[in-house]
């Protein structure tokens, strides 16, 4: 028998969350793909970055639509999960490749995250006016509270 972990590593992420959509709740994991999974820590493994506790413990999570919460896990990866605590300039090509949503739902979600004030962007635009790449920075709760004079 396949070991899950074995089964994971050939496969594009794509195509996981398509065989769990499919076979969701269907069927149970057997003793021996437990036991696997135990084996090998688990799906998640140390080389990982983290979500800031209020995007689950304010609630954020059951509020956001799945664009922002794609978006957001981007921005927070891309600048959290590369150290760069102070916020990062990320190309929207990029946000657009990494989530895989539209150029319009992409500039939505950002809209919103920004409406709710869980980012900051920072619009780039040169002296003469041409666009440049945004800067984003995640809003901590050490931010709000500070602008809130506490």
């Amino acid at each position: 028998m396949e070991k899950i972990g074995e089964s994971f590593q050939n496969t594009s992420v794509a195509d996981i969350v398509k065989r769990a959509r499919e076979q969701s709740y269907e069927k149970r994991l057997t003793r021996e793909q437990e036991k696997d999974i135990k084996d090998i820590g688990g799906i998640l493994v140390p080389n990982a970055f983290q979500v800031p506790n209020e995007v689950v413990d304010d609630g954020w999570l059951k509020e956001l639509g799945g664009a922002e919460i794609k978006v957001l896990i981007f921005i927070t990866r891309k600048t959290f999960g590369f150290n760069k605590i102070g916020g990062d300039r990320i190309p929207l090509s990029q946000i657009i490749a990494g989530t895989g949503l539209s150029r319009q739902t992409a500039v939505s979600a950002i809209q919103v995250l920004e409406d709710c004030r869980l980012i900051r962007v920072v619009r780039g635009r040169s002296e003469d006016g041409v666009r440049k790449m945004n800067f984003y920075q995640l809003i901590t709760r050490a931010d709000y509270n500070r602008g809130k004079g506490g």
